[in-house]
């Protein structure tokens, strides 16, 4: 790990910039629902200084935990003494009452110019630690930076984390260094490719559809709801080898129809998460990576084997030239549109475990549940995929575009359609496309 004497002060990474612009003008008081947070239960007989000793180690081992965020710099401070831990007793508690109490701690918004944009909270029952609670403004850390300081932690108060052991014996790349990076001139090529894709967006794309205007995601209210379905991981994973693409295109393909049949329209702008973090070194960072990546499709009527090789291509195109500027970016959309940027129809997978090789169909029972967001503002629809043998797939909505019942029904269709498509080499996109209109807007003319 590297330890400073004074604040090491270099630029935003690409990734740091664009959550800072992308929440500027939210509400302050909605900051912290986009705040990511994640709960590490603690082994039993680990005493709380362990527990301590543990997340101060996270502190020193990853820099984006030692902080302050200035605009348009980010200042790294050196290793401190101890770390601030926050202990709360809550009896009984289960995983998720531990983490909104870790949550409640974040009511008023990080302020990053002058203290660490995270929390840390130590839940306990009857005295005995139970729960390790980290909470992070999204500018610190993105999902799989996340998960990486769960594991870490973990596996630092002794827990039998295999993948955290592991990391351990990593030495973590520096955001520092990757900001000085993308500003190099060896990295200019990339940076011109990536603007020149921006150019040719707004060139080909007709203005009523791309790009959206900024204050489209400032309105609050959104409804959420989840699909649990061992059948549709296992379907998931079937179509994806029978069709010869990563389990991720084929969500994407279907994502696409969906938008269609739900906005109404002939073509789709997706929003897609670039991170750009699965190459050495910048795979162990601990960093917001996340940039916006826009992806035209327009599904046509056509065998759906053959619109899901065209979805693989355009996407790999897009998150390749998803590394940019985007200060530059919003100046290059207001001269061209008149327009903030904005962005919506969002896709994230992250259900990486999804099997090659399934063995039979089916198996489980699907659920579909009604959950809460904890973000009340942002894309009007937002599909997540998760990891883990019921594969989650969350959709999170503008009641106005798609009221609960569409989003149930939207729902059932994703999971129909995945064992459908695990077997079903005629599929179509104007028949799937067909059958979630039927679904979400019953009565829809077609």
């Amino acid at each position: 790990m590297t330890t400073t004497s004074a604040a090491d002060r270099a630029p935003l990474t690409y990734g740091q910039l664009s959550v800072w612009r992308v929440m500027t003008d939210w509400p302050l008081d909605r900051w912290p629902e986009t705040y990511l947070s994640t709960v590490v239960p603690v082994p039993p007989d680990c005493p709380l200084a362990t527990v301590t000793k543990a997340l101060h180690t996270l502190c020193a081992r990853h820099e984006s935990l030692r902080t302050r965020f200035v605009e348009r710099q980010q200042h790294v401070m050196p290793v401190a003494d101890g770390v601030d831990v926050a202990v709360v007793e809550r009896p009984g508690a289960t995983p998720a009452e531990a983490e909104a109490a870790g949550r409640e701690r974040c009511g008023q918004p990080f302020d990053r110019a002058e203290e660490f944009a995270r929390r840390f909270t130590v839940v306990t029952d009857g005295g005995r630690p139970a729960y390790a609670v980290i909470v992070v403004d999204h500018i610190v850390a993105d999902g799989y930076g996340l998960a990486r300081l769960r594991a870490e932690a973990a596996a630092l108060m002794g827990a039998d984390d295999p993948d955290g052991r592991r990391q351990l014996d990593e030495t973590p790349a520096r955001p520092v260094d990757l900001a000085r990076l993308q500003r190099s001139a060896a990295q200019r090529p990339r940076r011109e490719a990536a603007l020149g894709h921006w150019r040719d967006l707004l060139r080909t794309l007709p203005q009523e559809l791309f790009p959206v205007p900024d204050e489209a995601g400032h309105h609050p209210g959104r409804i959420e709801a989840v699909l649990r379905s061992p059948g549709a991981r296992t379907g998931l994973g079937a179509a994806a080898r029978r069709l010869g693409v990563p389990p991720q295109t084929v969500l994407l393909a279907l994502t696409s129809l969906a938008t269609a049949a739900v906005t109404g329209t002939e073509q789709v702008v997706h929003t897609l998460q670039s991170s750009n973090r699965f190459t050495a070194p910048w795979r162990t960072i601990v960093s917001s990576m996340n940039q916006y990546v826009p992806l035209a499709l327009k599904p046509g009527a056509a065998p759906f084997a053959r619109y899901v090789r065209r979805v693989h291509g355009a996407a790999l195109k897009a998150y390749r030239l998803g590394t940019y500027d985007i200060d530059t970016v919003t100046g290059l959309v207001l001269t061209e549109r008149g327009i903030v940027l904005g962005f919506d129809h969002f896709f994230n997978f992250m259900a990486h475990d999804v099997p090659g090789d399934p063995q039979g169909l089916g198996g489980g029972t699907r659920r579909i549940e009604t959950t809460r967001p904890y973000r009340q503002i942002g894309p009007r629809l937002d599909v997540k995929v998760r990891g883990g043998p019921e594969m989650p797939l969350v959709v999170r909505a503008d009641p106005g575009l798609l009221p609960r019942t569409g989003l149930h029904a939207l729902l059932a269709w994703y999971d129909d359609e995945l064992h459908r498509l695990a077997t079903d080499g005629a599929a179509t996109t104007d028949g799937l496309l067909d059958r979630c209109r039927s679904a979400v807007c019953p009565g829809a003319e077609r």
